[in-house]
């Protein structure tokens, strides 16, 4: 439908090169420069009353429905978790580099909130601090071993949400582990483990749900009976954690290996509150097969909202 609509507009103004000059023929500061200009007569022309107007149907604009005391009271448990299992927080910028969501992953561009001056607004911070990582990495500032990363950012996606739930706009607890495969699927069982054990503690400790169950998805080749999948619930056995192995996803073509969801019960309805996996990004930032990457996000948003219905 999107893309008739810029057909239509294309013919109705005689514009047809439009699209190829400004996506191929100019710089990008020269783009820039020219939608700075166009915002900057678009707002000219806007008055408070147009601006309310515009305002009251704006989804993307609208705060969120929480209780804002209680909530961030949550949140910093979440982090004082996140710190006190040797996790560095990061506190990410509210715009990341354009395109670290459509070039790094499998993300169509249109689902995310394009701004100017060579950047989107945060849509996930995983895919931030891979190319966080993966900067300092080449520049020689780390060093070989295993790094993990902690974050809560407020996020925003311009897909259409079915579940009543999901918001265009929510916060996300982001777990992510980069490092250096060492063998023996060593990162993989040892990060795994950690990420699962944070997220129980999260979903126990601060919000008070005690049914909590994670899947893990193998996917890009691999099945329940891979060395792989096989060696990490070794790992994981005596963990104390609730470990299902999920039909294998073949046609996955965001994580590789493994994919894990996170998963509480309430009232007997599963609810997924989280969503991760082992990504390929580092690998294809640094060009180095030996880099690995595990992510968790945790819908802490949804939590709240699952606690405040169940009191």
């Amino acid at each position: 439908m999107k893309d008739e609509a810029i057909k239509h507009i294309i013919s109705r103004c005689n514009l047809n090169e439009i699209v190829d000059i400004l996506s191929d023929k100019l710089s990008g500061s020269e783009l820039n420069s020219l939608l700075l200009e166009v915002f900057d007569r678009r707002t000219t022309k806007e008055t408070p009353s147009s601006l309310l107007s515009k305002y009251s149907k704006n989804k993307l604009a609208k705060p969120a429905q929480l209780d804002f005391l209680e909530f961030k009271e949550e949140e910093l448990e979440c982090c004082k978790i996140i710190a006190n299992n040797n996790y560095e927080l990061i506190e990410l910028s509210p715009v990341a580099q354009l395109g670290t969501s459509s070039v790094m992953a499998t993300v169509n561009q249109k689902k995310v909130l394009t701004a100017l001056r060579n950047t989107e607004v945060q849509s996930d911070p995983t895919n931030a601090i891979a190319l966080h990582y993966a900067s300092l990495k080449k520049s020689n500032e780390l060093s070989e071993k295993t790094y993990n990363f902690g974050n809560v950012s407020r996020v925003i996606r311009t897909q259409v949400f079915s579940n009543p739930n999901f918001t265009p706009h929510f916060p996300l607890l982001c777990l992510i582990s980069c490092g250096m495969d060492t063998g023996s699927f060593e990162f993989e069982r040892t990060e795994l483990h950690k990420h699962l054990a944070i997220t129980q503690k999260v979903c126990k400790e601060v919000f008070g749900f005690e049914n909590i169950f994670f899947e893990i998805i193998p996917c890009k080749g691999y099945d329940e009976k891979s060395q792989l999948i096989s060696d990490t619930l070794f790992y994981t056995k005596n963990s104390g954690l609730d470990i299902r192995i999920a039909k294998s996803d073949s046609h996955n073509n965001y994580y590789y290996g493994i994919r894990i969801k996170a998963k509480i019960i309430i009232n007997g309805v599963e609810h997924e509150i989280g969503d991760g996996g082992l990504l390929n990004w580092t690998q294809n930032l640094l060009a180095n097969k030996k880099e690995r990457m595990l992510t968790m996000g945790i819908g802490i948003q949804l939590l709240h909202l699952f606690k405040k219905q169940k009191c």
